[in-house]
């Protein structure tokens, strides 16, 4: 046996070196006795079946019969075949162990009530044992009640006029009324919380447009948190009466506040109602 240098051919060894053919140089001589022999180009390996039939290929290609093709990868874990790539199906996500899982079911909401209402009035009791309220430097602070300071009374709105019904939930965006105007004075009552940012204290503004958008979520046990709908709300100026403003680089950030329910009318009649624990409901 012997190559024909005049075809460049030359003796090449498999791999395993048990088989011997006549090549080109850069080639190598690839396949089985129980499959067939072919000289492949630098990359390819000899693939295909007895039904394709063999030809060199890039090798992570397969041969279909007629052309070399990117091999169908086979997909595991739950995962499905998306444009040649194996990935979680919609809905869910991958988890640590490299198969899908679907998100923790959502609480029925009737199970879990954000027992907010809009439309009430609450007041804002702070961490530091203060209600929030207006001041006479023009702007909203928890602070000792003064002959300067007007505690606010608030309504939680998801439109205005505001309505009374509608749960608020986490995430729902609403904008907060203060029914009280400024100490002495009671000028501006009915104004919103305004939009203040990055250390701005929030303050009163009268346009509806312009106001500050809040979300509200329960917090730990028998408080809630209030935050922003697009950005965080946390504490502005180190003080004895802290301030609040918009975060825009912290959305998780929130303001730990218990909700006191209270009436938006002191005149009405159905406040007789309050203390009756729902026996003799108005």
């Amino acid at each position: 046996m012997g190559c024909n240098p005049e075809k460049g051919t030359q003796f090449t060894y498999s791999a395993d070196r048990k088989w011997i053919g006549c090549c080109l140089p850069g080639q190598t001589l690839e396949g089985s006795y129980e499959t067939a022999f072919d000289c492949c180009g630098a990359g390819h390996k000899l693939i295909g079946s007895r039904e394709t039939g063999y030809r060199c290929c890039p090798s992570g290609q397969e041969f279909d019969g007629e052309k070399c093709k990117d091999t169908t990868p086979v997909c595991q874990n739950g995962k499905i075949l998306v444009d040649g790539k194996c990935v979680c199906p919609a809905g869910t996500t991958e988890d640590a162990s490299g198969g899908c899982q679907a998100p923790p079911p959502r609480p029925n909401i009737t199970d879990c009530p954000s027992e907010v209402t809009a439309g009430k009035c609450y007041l804002f009791k702070m961490d530091n044992g203060e209600y929030l309220g207006y001041n006479n430097r023009g702007w909203y602070s928890a602070s000792k009640p003064s002959n300067s300071f007007q505690p606010g009374k608030f309504k939680l709105c998801k439109e205005e006029p505001c309505q009374v019904g509608a749960a608020v939930n986490p995430g729902d965006p609403v904008r907060i009324q203060d029914l009280h105007g400024q100490a002495n004075s009671g000028r501006d009552p009915n104004h919103w919380l305004n939009g203040a940012t990055n250390g701005g204290h929030i303050a009163k503004t009268p346009d509806y447009s312009s106001a500050g958008v809040f979300t509200i979520t329960k917090w730990t046990p028998g408080k809630y948190c209030l935050g922003g709908f697009s950005s965080g709300v946390g504490p502005t100026c180190p003080s004895d009466d802290p301030a609040v403003t918009f975060n825009t680089l912290d959305q998780q950030s929130c303001v730990p506040v218990e909700l006191v329910p209270v009436p938006c009318d002191i005149r009405d009649v159905n406040n007789n109602c309050l203390w009756s624990g729902g026996q003799k409901p108005c």
